[in-house]
C-alpha cells in the first residue's frame, strides 16, 4: 500500500510540474500575443517620434491629436526619465492593462503620449483551452498509470470468478509494471493453494465413499450371520451400522454440493408444479394433516433437481417435528419474488437460535435430538442451494404454535391461467 501512494504521488507530482512549464512555455511562445503587439507599437511611436523631429510638431498636419506634455509635467523614476533621454519609448500601464507609449522629442522638452490602448483580448479558447488541454494531458498520464492498476484489478476478478464457480485450472498474468503487482501476485498463490485444497477435498470425498462402504457392507454381512446367536444385540448394533451409513451418505452429500454449482444448470422452472409434487409424496406416507394454499403457474430461474431437495427437506422437518398438521404456502408478489412457507405445530425453535441451524451438523439439544433422526445437514444443505438461486430461508413463528420456514426466491412470471 505504501509503494502505491509512494508511485502515484511521484507521478502526479512529476506531471504537475512538466505540464505546467510545458504550458508557460507554449503560452508565452504561442498563446500570448502582447509582447508582438507592444514591439508593433513601439516601432510606429518611434516612426512617429522621427517625423516629428523631422517637421516640426507646429507642422504637422494632425497635431491636434497628439498629446504633447513637459517631461517636467510628470514625475518619472529614475530609470523611466533615463530612458526617454536615451531616445527610449517608455511604456507604461494603468490597473486596467492598457498600456501607453511616451517618448522625448529632440528639444529634450516635449514628450508625446500616444494611448492609453487597450491590448488585444485573448479569445476564450486561447484563454480556457490551454487549461482544458493541460487536464486532459494530466488525465491521460493517469490513465496510463492506472492502466497496469486496472488491468490487475480484473486479474483479481477474475481468480475470484473462477473459484466460486469451482474452476481450479486458474491462470492469470499479473502486469509487471502495476503498483501491486506484488499483492496480485500473493493473492494469485494463494487462489491456487485454494484451488488445490479443493482438489484435495473432491478426492478425500471420492475416497472416504468407496474406502468407509466396503468395511460397513462386511460389518453388516457379519451381524446377519450372528444373528440367531443373539438377535437383540445384533439388532441393536445393525441399528448403529444404518445410523452410520446414513450419516456417511448425509457428508457425501453435502461434501459433493461444494463442486455440484458449478455443473449445475438453470431453467425456467414451474415452482407451484414443483411443490404440489413434492406435497403429494409427503401426503401419501406423512400421518399428520397437510393443508396447502399454492398459487398456480409460478416459474422460476433455477434447477428443478436442488429445488426439488429444498422443498424435500424442509416438509421432512416439519413431518419430523410438527405434532398434527403441516401448512404450505406458496405465493407471489409484485416485487417480483416467491415466498414458500412451511409451518407446522410442533414444539418451535427459540429465536436466538433459529440463525445457528443452517449450519452444518447443528442440531437442537431438547425439540431436535438424535432420537428424531438427522445430523443437522438438512437444513445446511436448503442454505447453500438457496444460494445458488439468489434465495433466502429464514425461521419465524407458526400461526399453529411451532416453527414457520419461510424461503424467498426471485420470480421470472406466473403464468395466467
Amino acid at each position: 500500500m505504501v509503494r502505491l501512494l509512494a508511485s502515484l504521488y511521484f507521478f502526479i507530482f512529476v506531471s504537475i510540474i512538466v505540464i505546467n512549464q510545458s504550458s508557460e512555455y507554449i503560452w508565452r511562445n504561442w498563446g500570448n500575443q502582447a509582447p508582438s503587439e507592444l514591439s508593433y507599437a513601439t516601432q510606429v511611436a518611434i516612426n512617429l517620434r522621427d517625423v516629428l523631429n523631422s517637421v516640426g510638431v507646429e507642422h504637422y498636419d494632425q497635431k491636434e491629436t497628439l498629446n504633447i506634455i513637459n517631461i517636467n509635467d510628470v514625475a518619472w523614476f529614475p530609470e523611466q526619465r533615463k530612458a526617454l533621454e536615451n531616445d527610449e519609448v517608455v511604456i507604461s500601464f494603468d490597473s486596467n492593462d492598457n498600456y501607453q507609449l511616451s517618448m522625448l522629442l529632440s528639444d529634450d522638452e516635449s514628450i508625446v503620449q500616444l494611448g492609453p490602448f487597450a491590448p488585444n483580448r485573448a479569445s476564450f479558447f486561447t484563454k480556457y483551452g490551454f487549461r482544458l488541454i493541460s487536464f486532459s494531458v494530466l488525465g491521460l498520464l493517469l490513465i496510463l498509470w492506472l492502466r497496469p492498476l486496472w488491468r490487475d484489478l480484473e486479474q483479481l476478478k477474475v481468480i475470484t470468478e473462477q473459484l466460486a464457480t469451482g474452476k481450479l485450472d486458474i491462470a492469470t498474468k499479473p502486469s509487471r509494471f502495476s503498483a501491486i503487482s506484488t499483492l496480485t501476485q500473493h493473492i494469485q498463490k494463494l487462489a491456487l493453494q485454494t484451488a488445490s485444497l479443493m482438489q484435495n477435498q473432491k478426492q478425500l470425498v471420492n475416497a472416504v465413499s468407496h474406502e468407509l462402504r466396503t468395511p460397513l457392507a462386511r460389518l453388516k454381512f457379519a451381524l446377519a450371520m450372528l444373528a440367531p446367536k443373539d438377535p437383540q444385540q445384533v439388532h441393536a448394533m445393525n441399528q448403529d451400522v444404518v445410523e452410520m451409513e446414513l450419516l456417511i451418505d448425509e457428508m457425501l452429500s453435502y461434501a459433493r454440493l461444494e463442486f455440484s454449482e458449478r455443473e449445475m444448470t438453470k431453467e425456467h422452472v414451474n415452482l407451484s408444479e414443483l411443490v404440489q409434487e413434492q406435497i403429494n409424496k409427503s401426503a401419501a406416507t406423512s400421518s399428520k394433516k397437510i393443508t396447502q394454499a399454492v398459487e398456480p403457474n409460478i416459474i422460476v430461474n433455477g434447477n428443478d433437481h436442488y429445488l426439488a431437495r429444498v422443498l424435500q427437506n424442509l416438509l421432512q422437518n416439519a413431518e419430523k417435528y410438527g405434532d398434527k398438521q403441516i401448512f404450505i404456502e406458496l405465493r407471489s408478489l409484485h416485487q417480483g419474488e416467491v415466498i414458500l412457507s412451511i409451518c407446522d405445530d410442533g414444539p418451535g425453535i427459540p429465536i436466538d437460535k433459529r440463525d445457528n441451524v443452517f449450519s452444518p451438523f447443528t442440531r437442537l439439544d431438547t425439540s431436535r435430538s438424535k432420537e428424531t433422526g438427522g445430523f443437522g445437514l438438512g437444513l445446511a444443505i436448503v442454505a447453500k442451494i438457496l444460494g445458488w438461486h439468489n434465495g433466502k430461508c429464514w425461521i419465524e413463528d407458526s400461526q399453529f404454535g411451532g416453527a414457520a420456514f419461510s424461503v424467498s426466491l426471485p420470480t421470472i412470471m406466473k403464468l395466467k391461467t
